[in-house]
């Protein structure tokens, strides 16, 4: 209610006071502070105090901190919060005593006889504080708001003893132990008994309605909540599983075996559920059956216990009851997956399907894994026989795959270098087979600098430098550097290019590191660019690769490979650089081997595609020199040495 329209509700409660308290009074002859209002007086509270809502001319005055402002109870920060019109301190703390139908209305509880002084009922001083709302000989009628049952008691503000007739009172006052919630103060809802009454569940209610808002549950009224105390107040709120947020991830894996006339696990690896995240409880994951030849225990509830996040499925499997193939489903919540069982014959047999890797390419004397893989799983320990053809290695004469099992490993041994041929696994007559290839002992173990250029068609800075792998194993480079020093200089530059983290050489694999203007882009792309920061000498120079942590001395035992080019280059292998310089459009390349030279090693030549392993330690005699530049990055086919 505004100011103005409690200004014109004033006199009006006053008349009715006076019509039922004094009956036809005289008001010819006005006494202010008479407690009537007479004629010519907007009010007559019954003294004349200044500064209360009637001053001392028995005028209407507007309190400075009247019961009922915005700070009242029941309105937004109302309903059982620390402000609320109702604790057990009620009707007149500091954020006063009821809505804007509060104290101080038509219903409030101090009529025209008020219920205070000029720090009227809702002020620091108002009804309930140790001063009363008015005097110590009370602001109003000997039962008014300010005797021992005053307002803001355990008996409060505006009960039948209160001050002001119970006509329009507040006999049901914000404030009395069972109040806060019925017909006066705003319906407040804040007291023992209150939140959960018509107020409960505004904005900052006591967990009815609300039960569950951000600033809900979890509070002090947290007891009544719809929620746990982790959950309460949580965005989802009371009413959601105090157990686990975990969805299912996976019914892995995706197809699996069982065999007719068993209970237990799946083979060759046991089915799955697998949630999101470790279940908090223990959380059912209902799976079903497309066939009754597959039967799930326990009527299909797979049970994740708390702290874990899988847990496996137990069937039954019989080839009689039903396909031979079931699609199992999983279901959690909204959340399904799907994987299919195979039901297999109590007794039967297993075919070889095939060997893996289908090709093995080793160096003489050098060994790798071969697994051999049944179509199904072995119902019984199983015997596989091995052999080779071509001299190309060695292998055991029978690999076991076990019971339940559908495969098994077995080591292959090269033969003599340059020798082709198969290894063989066979089983009831049935064979199955990989190619083999025995490769040449690499001549060198370390990555090397295969081919660069310092110069192009593109100018200056068409520059690249090519790196190449002749192991038979990936070499990780990331951290290494490619450094570049003068013909003549004392140190290595201090500018150089760091490789990426993670970079990789595959065994027999290339990677190209570009200048600023390289111009061989559109057909073999850079791996890396190092910019400017190799600024090679058109017609001498160093180039070196080193390890993380290698320095710009001259000699330093970091370095991996390290090429002097040009005559007066003072620091290559051998102390003897690569003579003479390309062309325009030429390059210096490491040779294959030792009987490469620059028309095997391009175009169509015998050596073109045999890598560039060829190190021993004098630039000279490693190099050759191309007219036509041919760079390689980590896309470019392998090669073998």
């Amino acid at each position: 209610m505004s100011w103005s329209s409690r200004h014109l509700l004033v006199p009006l409660s006053a008349v009715l006071l006076v019509l039922s308290a004094c009956g036809g009074d005289d008001d010819k002859n006005p006494v202010c502070g008479n407690g009537i209002i007479e004629r010519g007086e907007a009010c007559d509270d019954g003294n004349r105090v200044e500064g209360d809502r009637c001053n001392n001319s028995c005028q209407v005055t507007k309190p400075t901190t009247d019961a009922g402002t915005e700070q009242d109870a029941g309105t937004e920060t109302d309903a059982g919060t620390e402000q609320d019109a109702g604790t057990e301190t009620d009707a007149g703390t500091t954020t006063d005593a009821g809505t804007e139908t509060d104290a101080g209305t038509t219903t409030d509880a101090g009529t025209e006889t008020d219920a205070g002084t000029t720090t009227d009922a809702g002020t620091t001083t108002d009804a309930g504080t140790e001063t009363d709302a008015g005097t110590t000989t009370d602001a109003g009628t000997g039962t008014d708001a300010g005797t021992t049952t005053d307002a803001g008691t355990e008996t409060d503000a505006g009960t039948v003893t209160d001050g002001g007739s119970g006509m329009g009172d507040a006999g049901t006052d914000a404030g009395t132990e069972t109040d806060a919630g019925t017909i006066d103060a705003g319906t407040d809802a804040g007291t023992e008994t209150d939140a959960g009454t018509i107020d409960a569940g505004t904005e900052t209610d006591a967990g009815t309605i609300d039960a569950g808002t951000e600033t809900d549950a979890g509070t002090d009224g947290g007891a009544v909540d719809g929620g746990p105390a982790p959950d309460a107040g949580t965005g989802s709120d009371a009413g959601t599983d105090a157990g686990t947020t975990a969805t299912l991830s996976a019914l892995e894996p995706a197809a699996v075996f069982a065999r007719s006339g068993t209970t237990g696990e799946t083979i060759p690896e046991p089915l799955a559920v697998t949630l999101s995240a470790e279940a908090t409880t223990d959380v059912v994951v209902q799976v079903t059956s497309s066939s009754p030849s597959v039967v799930i225990a326990n009527n299909g509830q797979v049970t994740v216990p708390a702290g874990s996040r899988s847990a496996a499925v137990i069937v039954t499997a019989d080839d009689a009851a039903g396909s031979a193939k079931a699609t199992l489903t999983a279901t959690l919540g909204a959340d399904s997956r799907t994987a299919t069982v195979r039901v297999l014959g109590a007794t039967e047999a297993a075919a070889l399907a095939y060997l893996s890797p289908e090709t093995v390419s080793l160096a003489a004397g050098q060994t790798a894994n071969v697994t051999v893989t049944l179509d199904i799983p072995a119902a019984a320990a199983t015997s596989v026989a091995l052999s080779t053809t071509g001299n190309v290695g060695s292998v055991p004469a029978t690999v076991t795959v076990p019971a339940n099992e559908i495969s098994a490993k077995f080591t292959f041994t090269a033969g003599a270098a340059g020798s082709t041929g198969t290894i063989v696994a066979t089983l009831n007559g049935q064979s199955v087979s990989a190619q083999a290839q025995v490769t040449a002992a690499p001549t060198t173990d370390h990555v090397v600098i295969s081919e660069f250029a310092v110069a192009g068609t593109g100018g200056a800075n068409d520059e690249f430098i090519e790196l190449y792998n002749p192991t038979n194993e990936a070499v990780n480079i990331g951290g290494w550097k490619l450094q570049y020093k003068s013909a003549t200089g004392g140190t290595y530059n201090s500018t150089a290019f760091t490789f990426p983290t993670g970079a990789t050489i595959a065994a027999h694999g290339f990677y190209l590191v570009t200048g600023g203007s390289y111009s061989g882009g559109s057909t073999v792309a850079g791996d890396a660019s190092a910019g400017t920061t190799i600024p090679l000498g058109g017609t001498a120079g160093h180039i070196r690769l080193g390890k993380t942590g290698i320095s710009t001395a001259k000699v330093d035992a970091l370095a991996v490979d390290t090429v002097g080019y040009g005559s007066t280059a003072d620091s290559a292998e051998g102390n003897s650089p690569i003579n003479g310089t390309p062309a325009a459009a030429g390059s210096y390349e490491r040779k294959a081997n030792a009987g490469s030279s620059a028309a095997t090693m391009e175009g169509s030549g015998v050596d073109a595609t045999k890598g560039n392993s060829r190190d021993t330690d004098v630039n000279s005699a490693d190099f050759i020199i191309r007219t036509t530049r041919g760079p390689q990055n980590k896309a470019s086919a392998l090669e073998v040495p």
